[in-house]
């Protein structure tokens, strides 16, 4: 016998929900396909080509593919040197794939690392700056390989992905993303050990350590976000770039406020100073809409330096520098010697 009320009330959600949405819905029945309800229509799966058929039908399952749910397309050796300006056009290396599915304006973007076990590399808050940079905008982009991989190359079908569905990628944007992604990449492992030599009698687990080290790499995504939005303000409040002099300050400012000036050598600043002056002159990285991009990264960078702080417990307060939380270890070597000898003298 057909509930007649039960029938009723789910019609009622069902009507409700349509007329929330701003885009046409195709309504599933028990037997259609999928709700369709984001701005390409479908998913779009990108596949590295270096992948045997094996590999391929292997990876589709760890990200969840079905093949008749998704747009799907190649990343190829020639799609590396187009978009990233290196490589040797060999299909073979292209093994890590993405899928890309394009959200509504203001959604931001959000990284999924579906194989964090073989992306050897990057993790998926260093991914967001690189992408936001190129001018990639409002995505939720899931990221897997069977094999291990460093991870350098999966910007490439995050690329290959936008373009297959018509909307064009700035090839200076995604070079300088490119180069953003690897300096930051070496920066991060530089800090990571010069942290581990500082923090070396402090007895952290495996475990503990593997989330320090993520957490640090977050601190430095979240210093690129302050640099970009400090180079657009003072491009704003001035009315024209900043010298070389006064982006170094943007720099060493950005590293102290996000704990991790003690942990980077005078060559990870120059490379951070280098690289801020190409946001200043390569059209549309400091615009209005990267920066709202920004806004959404920055709240999910504070989030998961705040998890990963309360994981580690009492070494929770490494993440803010050596001595004293928001001190750093600087400050608080001078606090400790002005310390003295006011003590000395009363």
């Amino acid at each position: 016998m057909i509930n007649f009320k039960k029938s009723f009330a789910l019609l009622a959600v069902t009507i409700f929900g349509v007329s929330q949405l701003n885009t046409p819905l195709a309504l599933a029945t028990e037997n259609s396909s999928p709700v369709v309800n984001e701005r390409w229509g479908k998913p779009t799966f990108v596949s590295g080509a270096g992948l045997t058929s094996t590999q391929l039908q292997e990876t589709m399952k760890i990200l969840d593919v079905n093949p008749n749910d998704v747009t799907s397309t190649t990343a190829t050796g020639a799609d590396l040197i187009k978009y990233l300006g290196s490589g040797s056009g060999d299909d073979s290396v292209m093994l890590s794939s993405v899928l890309v599915t394009r959200e509504n304006a203001g959604k931001g973007i959000n990284v999924d690392i579906v194989t964090p076990e073989n992306i050897t590399s990057i993790t998926a808050d260093q991914y967001k700056n690189p992408l936001i940079t190129a001018g990639i905008t409002d995505a939720t982009i899931k990221v897997g390989s069977v094999v291990r991989v460093t991870g350098e190359s999966a910007l490439t079908g995050v690329y290959k992905a936008f373009e297959k569905n018509g909307e064009e990628v700035n090839a200076d944007r995604a070079q300088l993303a490119q180069d953003e992604l690897e300096i930051s990449s070496q920066i991060a492992q530089s800090i990571i050990n010069q942290s581990n030599k500082v923090n070396e009698n402090q007895n952290l687990t495996d475990s503990e350590q593997e989330k320090l080290d993520e957490a640090q790499k977050t601190q430095l995504s979240q210093t690129l976000v302050d640099i970009k939005k400090a180079l657009a303000d003072f491009k704003e409040q001035q009315g024209k770039t900043a010298t070389k002099e006064e982006v170094q300050k943007i720099v060493d400012d950005a590293l102290a406020k996000n704990n991790i000036s003690e942990y980077v050598s005078s060559a990870d600043i120059s490379s951070l100073v280098a690289l801020a002056q190409r946001y200043q002159t390569t059209e549309g990285v400091l615009s209005k809409e990267s920066l709202a991009q920004l806004d959404k990264i920055s709240k999910g960078f504070e989030k998961t330096i705040n998890n990963l702080g309360n994981e580690l417990g009492k070494f929770g307060d490494l993440l803010k520098g050596k001595l004293d939380g928001s001190k750093g270890f600087f400050a608080g070597i001078w606090e400790n010697i002005t310390s003295f000898f006011g003590n000395l003298f009363n």
